[in-house]
């Protein structure tokens, strides 16, 4: 992810941590408190700030044109002026021109009931985790869990608010529940703390009956709101469950996989031991690569995309390889395409001692032991940086002495054919093979001297 789309996507998270942090001041002030508080209204005018220079910077921006549009209102088939306009009713601070009335309707101040205007930015919210979702690559399935999440938040924040405000416009009926459970008075942080009791145990259950309705109001409301925590409720467990499965989906097909191999090598009686390392290489392959593997992958891929992931795979190799810093960049592309990459086990052997050149290796992880062809002679070690191969393809001679991996270990192969195709396709590669071989390591180098050809 570059810059720009980490800032982007820093933006969108602080947009929705403002839409809903003003969304739950706004609803509770409302429906609790019935009047505006400066320090509350200090926070509400700050966020409005935020907003309206993030719509100038939008609008100015071409990059962003139609964030606003497209993040901030509901979607639906609005003209461009009319879509900006809804958006800036839900961010302009219209509220303040009541500010300095004593005007209230229903015993809630006037300017509490304009201030409902921020509501819109509901819109902001699902709008910031869709474009989150976009460019949140593999993580989409978390992210839906998030919007689960804002969604029953925002479902039971409203409720909760509706379920007190509703007596206190009616002026607090004798059998309204408020009056029955004695808590008129009784402070809002109290009031919403019973009012938030209420309607998620009617929304997880029946309720307990300790609170209920008392008027004809009260129990329509019930009614509506055992629906609806009924739907929500089995809405949730669903989608959660089958979101929660879907974030292990790749590590459980994966590890079915490998569960799969290991049955039919007990059932064919393979060694222990071999059985062993061929679970130790996938456990290596899942902490590593998260189970993929990369030429499989890659492979799908076009080649300018290809090329692309290559070159930053291999940019900490590349400046290291003689072969890849003189070859022109059309031939650097060639070799960079025609790699296939590697993966060796402790012990594993990479190539051994009397076989034909199958290819060039060049070493991106780990570290090898070039050892005779008994094992008994260690004759130096390779480790990242280090390529080999070439001598013997040139040559045309066998390997004398055998790769062996120290540990879990990565490697580029260019395959011989692909070697001589592209030999014959850019015979620059030959220079640039003899220029290479001036530059090899001290390693590389001192095994030649000794007659040790890889």
């Amino acid at each position: 992810m570059g810059a720009s789309e980490r800032s982007q996507v820093g933006s969108d998270v602080l947009r929705l941590v403002l839409a809903i942090v003003s969304i739950a001041v706004v609803s509770y002030e409302f429906a609790f408190v019935h009047e505006a508080r400066p320090v509350t209204s200090i926070v509400v005018y700050a966020i409005d700030v935020a907003f309206l220079f993030d719509i100038w910077n939008s609008r100015r921006s071409p990059s962003q044109k139609g964030s606003i549009e497209g993040s901030r209102v509901p979607r639906l088939a609005l003209d461009g002026r009319v879509a900006l306009g809804i958006v800036l009713l839900g961010n302009l601070p219209l509220d303040l021109l009541f500010w300095f009335g004593d005007t209230d309707v229903r015993g809630i101040s006037l300017v509490l009931w304009v201030r409902l205007l921020r509501l819109i930015r509901i819109g902001t919210v699902f709008g910031a985790l869709r474009r989150l979702e976009r460019s949140s690559g593999s993580n989409t399935a978390a992210l839906r869990i998030v919007r689960l999440l804002v969604v029953v938040g925002l479902v039971i924040q409203f409720t909760t608010c509706l379920w007190y405000v509703m007596p206190f416009v009616q002026g607090f009926p004798a059998d309204s529940w408020p009056m029955r459970e004695g808590i008129v008075g009784d402070g809002a942080a109290y009031s919403y703390l019973l009012s938030l009791y209420w309607v998620v145990t009617v929304f997880t259950s029946v309720g307990f009956g300790d609170i209920g309705p008392g008027n004809t109001a009260e129990y329509a409301f019930t009614i509506f709101t055992m629906l609806v925590g009924a739907s929500l409720f089995a809405y949730v467990v669903a989608t959660g469950a089958s979101l929660i499965s879907s974030l292990n989906l790749s590590r459980v097909t994966f590890w079915n996989r490998v569960d799969t191999v290991e049955s039919y090598l007990h059932a064919r009686k393979v060694d222990r031991t071999v059985t062993e390392d061929v679970r130790r290489y996938y456990e290596y392959l899942w902490d590593q690569h998260a189970g993929l593997q990369q030429d499989t992958l890659l492979r799908d891929l076009p080649s300018p995309l290809r090329l692309a992931v290559l070159s930053d795979l291999l940019k900490d190799l590349m400046p290291h390889v003689p072969v890849f810093r003189h070859a022109s960049p059309a031939l650097r592309r060639e070799l960079l395409l025609a790699l296939e990459p590697v993966v060796t086990q402790p012990g594993g052997h990479l190539v051994t001692d009397g076989e034909a050149a199958d290819g060039i290796y060049f070493i991106a992880r780990g570290t090898f032991e070039v050892i005779s062809a008994d094992g008994s002679t260690i004759h130096g070690t390779l480790s990242a940086g280090d390529y080999f191969g070439d001598l013997t393809l040139l040559l045309g001679e066998n390997r004398t002495a055998t790769v062996r991996s120290a540990g879990f270990s990565e490697v580029f192969r260019l395959r011989s054919d692909a070697y001589h195709r592209i030999r014959t396709e850019y015979p620059e590669l030959r220079d640039v093979m003899t220029r290479s071989s001036q530059e090899r390591s001290d390693t590389v180098n001192r095994l030649v001297l000794e007659g040790v050809v890889l």
